[in-house]
């Protein structure tokens, strides 16, 4: 008989439970880490254009007629803000 090499992994047989190959803490991490960074890519670019609307408002009346409108506007922005911070466009 020869000593071929066991085509079982060690691994995987020492408890003798099949585990899958992805574990799933590292599956969920990865999906956190993307959602993460669309919403930092979404919040900065977000940040950056909602300004362009503060223009029109004020030149047009909106701010003084419809208060809460722009209100939501700054309200927006400043979550903009908060969520691409940290937004470094890798």
């Amino acid at each position: 008989m020869s000593n071929a090499p066991s085509t079982l992994d060690p691994r995987r047989m020492a408890d003798g439970k099949d585990r899958p190959t992805t574990d799933s803490s590292t599956l969920s991490r990865s999906v956190r880490e993307r959602l993460a960074s669309q919403l930092q890519f979404a919040g900065f670019w977000s940040a950056v254009a909602l300004p362009l609307a503060y223009v029109p408002m004020l030149a047009g009346g909106v701010a003084a007629s419809r208060p809460s409108l722009f209100a939501a506007l700054l309200v927006a922005h400043a979550l903009a803000l908060v969520a691409g911070h940290d937004y470094h466009g890798e």
